[in-house]
């Protein structure tokens, strides 16, 4: 697979380093040509009591100059890269328009859940931006081998098979599909529980082979697991870090009778709550 632009958003925070080796990694392994790093300088955060103090110093300039050091010091693929400094109110909105005019393939970005640098990325991104979202914590494998697919067997869903595939076949990882299923509560007074669980896990499986047959993709792990008490990405968190996986790919939406991975639902939830995983949302598939 070919990820041909990335753009990577910075913020000052101790997560910089962390992504710019991961899109260095992910930069040589995958033919890319151009990476665009950027940062959001938000001037109305710094306090009227400094404003003597910086009336004669080039805030932007400090901050590239930061940047460029820590980018010089941790990228190492030989393609080009640029860095962009920018002053707007909206990083969502900064953030989707620097990615649309670039044609960028994938978005790289930390996840500011756990660790605060100077400016967070909401789940609005998810709904702005046309191409693949990768949040990444700071404890991220830079040497990806396991890797999940939380999958509801949509056609939504599929396109976020096939990038982990691409992926898996280009690293020769392991690659898992997950699917946690909720039994709907209207089952319950008509019919017993583990006869409902069982019925839904024979679906489940039909389903696994339905989707298995539509890849190319080889020795392939399923796993399926309901959600029981849980909401559904509380239990694919759960089972993500439990088996400590390197990348969770989840689409950007998708829906079946059991499952959802809808923006708004599973997927938003996922990428604005607390996850020590990888997170690569597939908005669409890169042959």
């Amino acid at each position: 697979m070919k990820i041909k632009n990335i753009l990577v958003a910075l913020d000052l925070s101790e997560l910089d380093v962390t992504l710019i080796k991961y899109c260095s990694m992910l930069a040589k392994n995958h033919e890319t040509e151009n990476v665009y790093f950027i940062h959001n300088v938000k001037k109305y955060e710094i306090s009227n009591l400094f404003s003597e103090q910086l009336e004669n110093i080039s805030i932007e300039d400090i901050i590239e100059e930061e940047l460029d050091n820590s980018i010089s010091k941790h990228f190492d693929s030989d393609c080009n890269y640029e860095l962009l400094v920018s002053d707007d109110a909206y990083t969502e909105s900064l953030i989707s328009y620097v990615a649309n005019k670039y044609h960028a393939d994938l978005i790289i970005l930390g996840n500011k859940n756990t660790y605060k640098g100077s400016g967070s990325v909401s789940g609005k991104l998810l709904r702005m931006a046309k191409c693949n979202i990768l949040s990444i914590p700071k404890e991220a494998n830079l040497n990806p081998e396991n890797l999940m697919v939380a999958t509801d067997f949509s056609s939504a869903s599929l396109k976020a098979f096939n990038t982990a595939s691409s992926i898996n076949n280009k690293k020769k990882s392991i690659l898992k599909a997950l699917n946690v299923f909720k039994i709907p509560q209207l089952f319950f007074p008509y019919i017993k529980v583990d006869k409902a669980r069982e019925k839904v896990e024979k679906h489940v499986d039909l389903q696994f082979e339905k989707l298995l047959n539509k890849t190319k993709a080889l020795n392939i792990e399923t796993i399926k697991a309901s959600a029981g008490e849980d909401s559904i990405p509380e239990k694919i968190r759960a089972i993500a870090e439990k088996d400590k996986t390197d990348i969770l790919f989840v689409a950007d939406k998708g829906h079946n009778n059991f499952t959802s991975l809808l923006v708004g639902s599973v997927t938003e939830e996922l990428f604005t709550h607390d996850l020590h995983v990888p997170l690569w949302v597939v908005k669409r598939y890169i042959a």
